[in-house]
């Protein structure tokens, strides 16, 4: 890890978990990650939150599935993100 906040919040981590997904770093400092995790990231922004809570209805066993699919998938749906800048990093 080339962050040192990001290597404390991850300290918990086996390796070879780090870098196998994402992972959403709570207020608290714990993590989620795959499918569940991504429930939290959008319920946590404004634009997407109705989205979030909606999809915190669905089980976890479904959401870690569709998970799985779309990182296998990846490649492809990269495809669909049109080039340009990244988005800007906030604290």
């Amino acid at each position: 890890m080339r962050d040192q906040e990001a290597a404390r919040l991850f300290a918990s981590l086996p390796d070879d978990e780090r870098f196998a997904t994402w992972h959403l770093a709570r207020r608290d400092g714990s993590l989620a990650g795959y499918g569940r995790g991504g429930v939290e990231l959008l319920d946590a922004m404004r634009l997407t939150r109705s989205a979030g809570r909606l999809l915190g209805h669905v089980p976890d066993r479904v959401l870690e599935t569709l998970y799985r699919v779309v990182a296998r998938n990846r490649n492809l749906l990269g495809r669909l993100v049109p080039d340009g800048s990244a988005p800007r990093r906030y604290p």
